[in-house]
């Protein structure tokens, strides 16, 4: 009757942990996601090596799957240790602002890595010398791996 209890007891917390994203299904690797400012003050990207997601033509990649690309570097065995995506937007707004500047916002996914790994030339990536989200980096998603 107590393990009865105790697991009644205990189902709602797991309930919580996975809706909150505490627990992660392994095959992504990734540990947390936060959203970071890049814009309103210097960002300082941590040491390593970066590359940049090449979308393709020249309209913005609007409802583009940054989890789709998270899963082929896994599968791949891609060591990442961070992950950086700003979606496409034909607006933006600074924080506390109410009001929308109309521009466009291009989509930037950068990834970083401990050292160089070819892999990625052939998925749409190309080596980036200077990290950087570009303009309007106010809602950056950053997704953390777990170390290898």
């Amino acid at each position: 009757m107590k393990k009865h209890y105790f697991f009644l007891g205990i189902l709602p917390i797991i309930a919580i942990m996975i809706s909150c994203g505490s627990i992660r299904n392994k095959s992504t690797k990734v540990i947390n996601t936060v959203t970071e400012d890049h814009e309103s003050n210097e960002y300082e990207f941590p040491a390593g090596v970066f590359y940049t997601y090449q979308f393709e033509g020249d309209q913005p990649a609007y409802g583009f799957d940054e989890e789709d690309i998270v899963e082929k570097l896994v599968s791949k065995g891609i060591d990442v240790k961070n992950m950086w995506y700003k979606a496409a937007s034909s607006s933006c707004v600074p924080p506390g602002s109410e009001m929308a500047m109309s521009v466009m916002v291009e989509a930037v996914l950068l990834v970083q890595l401990k050292e160089t790994d070819d892999q990625l030339l052939r998925m749409q990536f190309e080596r980036a010398s200077a990290p950087s989200m570009g303009s309007c980096a106010y809602r950056v998603k950053r997704y953390l791996f777990q170390p290898r």
